[in-house]
């Protein structure tokens, strides 16, 4: 057997050992989506609620950016997720840290709730956790105020969580560029009034990560691999897999919260 074909099959090993260490206290129970800013996972949401949460919120990190507005305070980032699962194994902070939402810490993390009662989805509660230097602008208090106003506004019906995870996002974002980014407006109803004409629209398939991506991290992956090399195969041939996995989609920029978060 070729010793250096050997070394590099134990080198792998090696790497996916220490890999499995250093990754074994995270929370991988969720990992961002490629949209970034909308993750539902279970397809609760219209598919124009995520697209118009998408835009939005990635318009605001790119107006974050803007040369008259100071350093230490760009870089916005609002992520919004809806969520089915056991509330008690759902960690805000770890994943709004693995996902680092925000550059300076100017990241909010927004987390719809929801239960499952055989075809019937069923809204429980909201979790709102904010980045360190946001928590500076954004208070608890505030960020509660928001959910009262915008997403138990009583004009919109109790039923239409689409339309109320919108006002809520908007209300949100509203603070953030009138209140931290001194714009002189954001008006509201318009941006409802633009929603709810597309509100039922299909406006585009949600990227998802290609079958290659999900093997990529797999442990799996690695093992197969190494076996593959083992048995003589040349590593040439994975060099498209290589290639291809690092189209990754937006991520966050490298947000931190200390745990400033409540459930409402």
């Amino acid at each position: 057997m070729n010793h250096k074909r050997l070394y590099i099959v134990w080198m792998i090993l090696l790497f996916i050992l220490t890999l499995s260490a250093c990754t074994s206290n995270k929370n991988t129970s969720l990992e961002p989506s490629k949209l970034f800013y909308i993750h539902d996972q279970d397809h609760i949401l219209l598919n124009a609620t995520s697209w118009t949460i998408f835009n939005y919120a990635n318009e605001l990190y790119l107006d974050s950016k803007a040369d008259d507005i100071p350093s230490n305070i760009q870089g916005a980032q609002v992520v919004v997720v809806s969520y089915i699962g056991d509330e008690s194994t759902y960690n805000t902070t770890e994943i709004f840290n693995n996902w680092g939402i925000g550059e300076n810490d100017m990241g909010i993390l927004i987390t719809v709730l929801f239960s499952k009662e055989g075809d019937t989805i069923n809204y429980e509660n909201i979790l709102f956790e904010i980045g360190t230097t946001m928590s500076g602008y954004l208070s608890a208090f505030s960020a509660n105020q928001l959910i009262t106003d915008y997403f138990n506004d009583p004009l919109i019906p109790a039923y239409d969580y689409d339309a109320r995870i919108i006002s809520l996002f908007h209300g949100v974002l509203s603070y953030i560029y009138l209140n931290i980014y001194d714009y002189t407006s954001y008006n509201h109803t318009s941006y409802m009034d633009a929603y709810y004409e597309v509100q039922y629209d299909y406006i585009a398939a949600i990227p998802k990560y290609e079958f290659y991506e999900g093997w990529f991290s797999s442990y799996w992956f690695w093992i197969i691999f190494s076996i593959i090399i083992l048995s003589g195969a040349s590593i040439y041939r994975f060099l498209p897999i290589f290639f291809f996995s690092s189209r990754r989609g937006i991520s966050g920029g490298g947000g931190r919260s200390i745990g400033y978060w409540f459930k409402r």
